[in-house]
């Protein structure tokens, strides 16, 4: 679905999904058209059988009260099966756009384990369709068909009957200004106790070997003590505001019974009447402290949607439609920058740089110059402050992350992996991995032979830590993994003693097919490698690149101090 389209797709899932939800809709009137049934049934019983004396109208009355009863609880099911589903198909329409436009440096928020760009939004507005919080509003808005029942019965019982309403109100606004502060404090201290659990699963080797067992007992402690604390106070405070709107909606309901009971001894209500009103103004009262209750979770999933809403409107350049192997391999940056998120200060400044095919190049630099921000910047997993990157004329901006995927490959400084088999993370998850493609990768990275002498192979089961492989065999397995999709750009940064020695040695034949393919390599490191089959060189210092040196070998590649102006690509305004 193009966004040209609609633009919108949150609101297009809604207006898609727009006769499920209406149905539940109906179906919440019938459903509440039927609660009066207990109450007509205790009229007509005082009224109707009791003076008659009619069993007959008794029989009758009884079986059509069960048939109502059970027709009842078959629409309340069929509603909240139609929420379900309306939540699942809204989920699914929304993620799909959400996968599609969402920038890949943006899909996991850097420094945090859970997924941004309006996943976490979308799951908690397809709960709150399919929950309580839902149903409350429409049995809330079919409230006031109770109300003026209850006025044609009397009016003077309707009228106690608002005042009790607004009693349910005054407390249920006492509850959110005063439990707001508790529910904060509280979730703060549960989102402490999951950061502590979260480290102690990442850093676990780290936390024993660097004997911080007991600095991170002693922070567990006082972590548990203050969520415990401030549970129990939300807890506390939640509890005495439940009772007391328990007990006012019971007040109330002795007080219409008081209240029919005067009205019947003056003649002016019948005994059927003042039992009915008193079963009504349950149904009245119930409904009201059910939305107040839900009102938290409503506030949320309005946020939420506030939230979805500006990400799945956001502008985003055209997609890439066209067939990746159409691309050609030809890297140009131009005024690149990018910035800490922590100080704002630039780390790439205005970065410009063309890399023709066929190219293996070095780029060398100090610890902290920028080289890692850069290898990240070119993958999109670091966010540029600014310039354009192009490969083969066309914004990376415009690559999916799947397409991003299979043109980068990526060997990181310090390689990472996701907890599954060696062959789920050198396929990077493919649910349908191709087995000659794996075994390929590994066989050019040098690891295929130290995977097969594994007891259980390629379905060894690794940590994301990868405790126990070596620092070389993380690199190697790492290196597998970016070759898995025989990727045009292949970028290493910072290689281990044992990759270095690869790149000039078992892996020479592969830079050089590289090279002969028209594809690029880009290895980062912090010391020349010197490598033979090396043919651009350059140095980045303090986020700029500061020189450029080349073979005779080397294809042509613009010099930094040429500026040479960025050539313009067609079909890319606006990106």
């Amino acid at each position: 679905m193009a966004t040209g389209k609609h633009e919108n797709i949150a609101r297009y899932a809604l207006h898609k999904g727009r006769f499920i939800f209406v149905s539940a809709f109906l179906l919440s009137f019938l459903f509440n058209l039927l609660r009066l049934t207990g109450p007509m049934f205790m009229l007509l019983i005082y009224n109707r059988v009791l003076t008659s004396r009619s069993e007959e109208t008794l029989v009758s009355l009884f079986i059509l009260v069960a048939v109502f009863l059970v027709v009842m609880g078959l629409f309340d099911y069929s509603r909240r099966r139609i929420l379900a589903r309306f939540a699942a198909q809204f989920q699914e329409r929304v993620e799909k756009q959400i996968f599609n436009t969402t920038t890949k440096d943006k899909f996991f928020v850097r420094g945090k384990s859970k997924p941004a760009s309006g996943l976490t939004e979308l799951d908690g507005l397809r709960g709150f369709f399919h929950s309580s919080g839902l149903i409350s509003i429409f049995d809330f808005v079919w409230t006031p068909m109770f109300l003026i029942v209850v006025f044609t019965l009397h009016w003077k019982l309707g009228l106690v009957t608002i005042g009790g309403l607004g009693l349910l109100l005054l407390l249920s606004l006492v509850k959110m200004i005063f439990s707001a502060g508790r529910s904060e404090r509280a979730r703060n201290a549960s989102n402490q106790i999951g950061s502590l659990k979260e480290m102690m699963l990442i850093s676990n080797d780290t936390i024993r070997s660097q004997e911080m067992s007991a600095s991170f007992k002693e922070r567990w402690v006082a972590a548990r003590k203050s969520s415990r604390d401030q549970a129990i106070e939300l807890m506390d405070w939640s509890a005495w505001f439940s009772i007391s709107s328990r007990q006012i909606r019971m007040l109330l309901q002795y007080t219409v019974l008081a209240a029919g009971a005067y009205l019947v001894l003056k003649g002016e209500l019948t005994v059927g009447a003042m039992f009915a009103t008193t079963f009504l103004v349950v149904r009245v009262l119930l409904p009201v402290e059910q939305f107040f209750n839900q009102l938290p979770n409503i506030k949320k999933a309005l946020g939420n949607w506030h939230a979805l809403n500006k990400i799945v409107t956001a502008k985003t350049p055209p997609a890439y439609n066209e067939d990746l192997d159409n691309l050609e391999a030809r890297l140009s940056l131009s005024n690149v920058s990018a910035r800490s998120p922590m100080t704002n200060q630039p780390i790439l400044r205005s970065v410009s740089m063309t890399i023709s095919p066929g190219t293996v190049a070095e780029i060398t630099g100090p610890s902290g110059s920028g080289k890692t921000i850069m290898a990240e910047t070119l993958l999109g997993a670091w966010p540029k402050s600014g310039g354009t990157i192009l490969v083969g004329g066309t914004n990376v901006s415009r690559l999916s992350s799947e397409q991003a995927g299979r043109l980068f490959g990526y060997v990181p400084e310090a390689p990472s992996f996701v907890n599954g088999t060696i062959e789920e993370n050198i396929s990077r998850l493919e649910l349908s991995p191709d087995q000659d493609k794996i075994y390929a990768a590994a066989r050019l990275a040098g690891i295929h032979d130290m995977i097969i002498a594994l007891p259980q192979g390629y379905q060894t089961q690794i940590e994301a830590a990868s405790v126990g492989f070596s620092n070389g065999q993380k690199h190697q397995l790492s290196l597998a993994r970016a070759l898995y999709h025989d990727p045009k750009i292949l970028i290493i940064d910072e290689p281990d003693t044992t990759l270095r020695k690869s790149l000039d040695g078992t892996l020479k034949e592969l830079l050089e097919a590289y090279k002969a393919a028209g594809k690029i390599v880009l290895v980062f490191s912090r010391t020349p490698l010197k490598l033979a089959v090396t043919n651009a060189r350059r140095t980045l210092d303090a986020g700029r690149l500061k020189t450029v040196s080349s073979t005779s070998a080397a294809p042509n590649v613009t010099r930094i101090d040429e500026k040479k102006p960025a050539k313009k690509v067609s079909g890319l305004k606006g990106v």
